[in-house]
């Protein structure tokens, strides 16, 4: 469909947007910020009591009461400020990076697993626990989009000059640090499940392929991007042939090695050291060999 709206394909790579109203062509990374501003005008004019957003931020005692979209919902809670803006800007930089690496689609399943997973890390770890922790906003998100980053880019450089690694480092420790000082348990296992998903997940769709020591984990086509190949069923009848023709190879060089180790025992000990058996099969091959000339 061609005009104010159009589509292209779901599987393309890079940064094609999945569709475009007038000139604005909304990729992923887009869509993400748009929800983000979307949630920021939500909290600004629902009012001071904040129901919807009490409704969707990640409070694991309202998961185990059966609101399971706490789990995808929970990063769509956004104050109205300046370091909210400032989040916006960077996870648009480096969200478009990412989905001009992976593509729109993997990146879409990137996201959303950087959102369920920790999410979930953090209601199993409550289960055990009284945490009091709830959570809400895209400040996780964009740590986990900023730990993949430095993954594959670890010596990109920041302002002022300093690496993407260095960058992650300090902002990762720092946050960990925080979690020490509150006592926070709850948040210090959202920190870590938020980077085991970066790594693992990164390292599960193909890249930060230095990174030997993180696992990989083995992804579905439709998650990764990749076109489904079937593999090409070879027919019985070539099977068999290639069966046969393995079979004679392997009979070939057995009867080449006996023949070679006959061959060296007549020049040790001369043609009367040979048994009958051996003499058969030396003349057989000398046929063998003269056959293969005429031909």
């Amino acid at each position: 469909m061609s005009g104010r709206y159009s589509y292209s394909s779901s599987w393309a790579r890079g940064n094609e947007p999945w569709f475009r109203v007038g000139r604005i062509e909304v990729t992923t990374t887009v869509a993400l910020i748009s929800l983000g501003i979307l949630s920021m005008l939500v909290w600004a004019f629902e009012g001071r009591k904040h129901e919807f957003s009490n409704q969707i931020f990640l409070n694991p005692d309202k998961v185990q009461d059966g609101e399971i979209w706490r789990l995808v919902t929970w990063p769509l809670v956004n104050r109205p400020d300046i370091w909210t803006i400032f989040l916006f800007f960077i996870l648009y930089i480096l969200g478009n990076q990412l989905e001009n690496l992976m593509g729109r689609r993997p990146f879409m399943f990137f996201l959303l697993a950087l959102t369920i997973l920790p999410g979930v890390g953090l209601f199993l770890y409550s289960l055990g626990n009284s945490t009091g922790f709830y959570l809400g906003s895209m400040r996780e998100v964009e740590l986990g989009i900023l730990i993949a980053f430095a993954a594959q880019y670890p010596t990109a450089r920041f302002w002022p000059g300093v690496p993407a690694w260095g960058i992650v480092s300090v902002i990762f420790g720092l946050d960990m640090l925080s979690a020490v000082s509150n006592r926070s348990g709850a948040q210090a296992i959202m920190l870590l499940c938020i980077a085991a998903t970066a790594l693992i997940g990164f390292r599960s769709f193909g890249y930060a392929s230095d990174l030997h020591w993180v696992p990989k984990v083995r992804l579905p086509a439709v998650i990764t991007g990749t076109s489904p190949q079937r593999s090409k069923r070879v027919p019985r009848k070539t099977q068999k042939r290639n069966h046969l023709r393995s079979v004679a190879e392997i009979r070939d060089e057995s009867a080449e090695q006996e023949i070679d180790s006959i061959l060296d025992q007549v020049a040790e000990s001369g043609m009367t050291s040979l048994s009958d058996i051996q003499r058969k099969k030396l003349d057989q091959y000398s046929k063998k060999l003269r056959k293969k000339k005429d031909n």
